[in-house]
Order: C-alpha cells, then structure tokens, then sequence
C-alpha cells in the first residue's frame, strides 16, 4: 500500500538561508553511556557488578536510575534502594535504556533561543520511545523492547544538534515544514541550509560516538512511507511506528496537522501495524485509549521533569 502525502510547503517562492562556514556543535557521550552502550547482552557474560562499577562513579545518574526504578511503572513491591538491587531486579537491558535516557537529557544544554523547538523534539522522541516499547510488547518483538525505546529516543538527535548550533534557523525550517512533520520539504530546508540532512547529522553523531549499527539504521530511514523491515534490526520497525503514533495522535504541543494529514498517518498506522500484527484489540487501544493514559503515566512524569518538557 502506497500513502501520498500533500503537504502545502510554506516556504515555497524562497529558500532557506545557506550557512557559510557551517560549525556544527556535536554534544560530547557522556563516557558511562558510550561504555555500556557497546556492551552486546546477548555475546557478553555481563556481571552485575560490572556494570554497577561503570555507573557509579556518576552519583547523580545513579540517583536518577533509582528514583525511575522505584516509580509505579516498573510497580515493584518493595522500595529499590541499590544500584545493585535495581540492576537485579530490572535486568541489564533495561538499566542500559534508563542509563541512555538520563545521560541524554543533559547533553543539550537549554537557552532562550533553542528551547522552543528543543523541547518539542525531545517529547516527540520520549513519546516515541515509550508508545515504540508498547508496540514491542504488543507485536512478537517483546524481546527487543528495551532496544527499541533506546533507538526511538536518539533517532532524531541529528534535529537537536541542528538546533542547537543554529536556533534561529532551525526555527524557521521546523515552523515552515509542519513543525518538522513535512518529512520530505524538512530534507529539502535541511540540505539548502546546512548541505546535509538531519538524518545525516544522526548518523554522523551515531558514527563517532561509536553506537551500534541498529542505531544508524534507525536514523538512516527519513521516509515514512517505505519503512523496510529488516529481519536482521527487528528493533526498527516498532520505534518508527511508535513516531508516526505520537504524530497521528497530535499527542506534543506542536502539532498543527489538519483532519486530511492526520489520516494519511493513520493509513501508514494501519499499514505498519498490520506488517507488525498487532491485534484489533491492541491497536484500538493505541488509537482510542494511549492518549488518556500515557500522559498520566509515572514513567512519562519523570521523563517530563528530565527533559524540560
């Protein structure tokens, strides 16, 4: 099934400004992060107290890690009041996930300029990553959900470190492409401004922080309309869809989608649930019930406080 999208471009009759001399600020990977996140679970003997000696040298990180994992989300009787405790209890994968998610809240630093489209970015992408865990459970990729909220998280980092370096021009290209739904004219502001998309710039990021090829892979797919499904990256597919939901369900503060656009997401829904084999069941709920329930969620609370959101 091929979906067409119509989107009126708003910057048609002029283009956006080229950047001489372009300096683009690439964030630096907190060290714990880049460590663990090279750790392959399923080839490693991984002990507990390995990886608890690389998260605790970063006091604040542990405090954060523990404070997710005595929420209601992971709904644990007793209070886990260890590193070694949580890492027992919660399992490897998924404090890798927690440990992603608290490093990259502090590697954009938040000013008056950029915080507007920041912000926005960053609550699609935690939407993403949440709603894209969901969709693991609910498919037959359950044992990749931890994967699949890490690489729905930094898939449009290039976005934040494009905005970061130029706050004002970014601005402008988020605001003239559907606040930066308008995948396609997006690329095409990208390349006239920057020369290289935000996809590239993922990638690029992705390439010297030394991430995992499925993270690339993510990044590498700015076409929503033709997601391919990779058996070798099984933990793609539910991360992308879990986006296309944060948008078709207008669940961010910036999304001025009208009725017609909304249903051209809601046939790539139906599309990409079906090649997912979600349930009625489980895709009624995604599309009658998550936007009543997610925001009210723990989980999403605390992200909220992280992120600035």
């Amino acid at each position: 099934m091929t979906v067409q999208f119509a989107f009126q471009n708003r910057y048609i009759g002029r283009k956006a400004m080229p950047i001489e001399n372009k300096k683009i600020d690439l964030p630096p990977m907190p060290q714990v992060v880049a460590k663990i996140i090279q750790i392959d679970e399923n080839k490693l003997n991984v002990s507990s107290d390995q990886i608890q000696a690389l998260i605790a040298v970063d006091p604040a990180l542990t405090s954060k890690i523990l404070k997710i994992a005595n929420s209601a989300f992971y709904a644990r009787a007793t209070p886990v009041t260890s590193l070694s405790q949580a890492i027992t209890l919660l399992g490897f994968k998924t404090i890798k996930s927690l440990t992603l998610l608290v490093s990259a809240s502090s590697m954009f630093p938040k000013s008056r300029k950029s915080i507007q489209v920041q912000k926005e970015i960053w609550m699609r992408s935690v939407l993403a990553a949440l709603v894209g865990k969901i969709i693991a459970e609910m498919s037959e990729r359950k044992a990749v959900k931890d994967e699949v909220f890490m690489i729905a998280l930094l898939r449009n980092i290039g976005q934040l470190i494009l905005n970061q370096s130029y706050p004002d021009e970014y601005l402008k290209i988020y605001e003239g492409t559907v606040w930066g739904i308008d995948y396609e004219n997006l690329r095409i502001l990208e390349k006239e401004a920057f020369g290289f998309t935000s996809a590239e710039m993922s990638i690029y990021a992705m390439e010297t922080w030394n991430f995992t090829e499925s993270f690339k892979r993510s990044a590498s797919i700015p076409d929503l309309m033709n997601i391919p499904d990779d058996p070798e990256f099984p933990q793609v597919l539910p991360g992308i869809l879990g986006e296309i939901v944060v948008i078709w369900q207008k669940l961010t503060e910036h999304n001025p989608l009208s009725e017609e656009q909304r249903g051209l997401f809601e046939q790539l829904f139906d599309v990409y649930a079906s090649q997912l084999k979600i349930s009625e069941k489980d895709r009624a709920y995604l599309s009658e019930n998550l936007r009543d329930n997610i925001k009210d969620d723990s989980f999403y609370s605390f992200c909220e406080e992280l992120f600035s959101m």
